[in-house]
């Protein structure tokens, strides 16, 4: 982890959210391409060269839901599905960002609670005379 400031993190952080700003429309899911068989007996598919269909596919409630992409809307289809990648990585780089500037502030908070509770520690006060019982002119022996 860089020694940055909060300062630099905060700037950096503020010019990942005004990228926020241009979001477009987005999908959740993974825009992919397959080969099909339509199942017809005189079809070019069932000698060797499949359809292509287009679906876009995400996890709901832990299973995967796949949902078949017209022609028409490929291409918009998936750049949404880019746009929603995008996004979610500028979220998670805002999140990080945010956290080492949380962490920051309890490192320092800590440094700042460690040097007031060492100078409000009780010290030993100078009475201005000395604990030795003997006196500086007098001889023991």
């Amino acid at each position: 982890m860089r020694n940055e400031s909060v300062e630099t993190l905060t700037i950096r952080r503020q010019a990942l959210l005004k990228r926020l700003a241009d979001v477009g429309p987005l999908v959740q899911g993974s825009f992919c391409t397959r080969k099909v068989k339509c199942g017809k007996p005189g079809c070019r598919c069932a000698e060797g060269e499949p359809h292509e269909a287009c679906v876009l596919t995400r996890k709901a409630r832990g299973r995967t839901a796949t949902t078949h992409v017209p022609r028409d809307l490929r291409d918009e289809v998936r750049a949404w599905a880019e746009e929603h990648k995008r996004v979610k990585a500028l979220l998670k780089e805002i999140s990080d960002l945010s956290e080492r500037i949380i962490r920051i502030h309890v490192r320092t908070s800590r440094g700042v609670a460690r040097n007031r509770a060492r100078a409000n520690r009780t010290r030993p006060k100078s009475t201005g005379t000395c604990s030795d019982t003997t006196s500086p002119g007098s001889s023991t022996g």
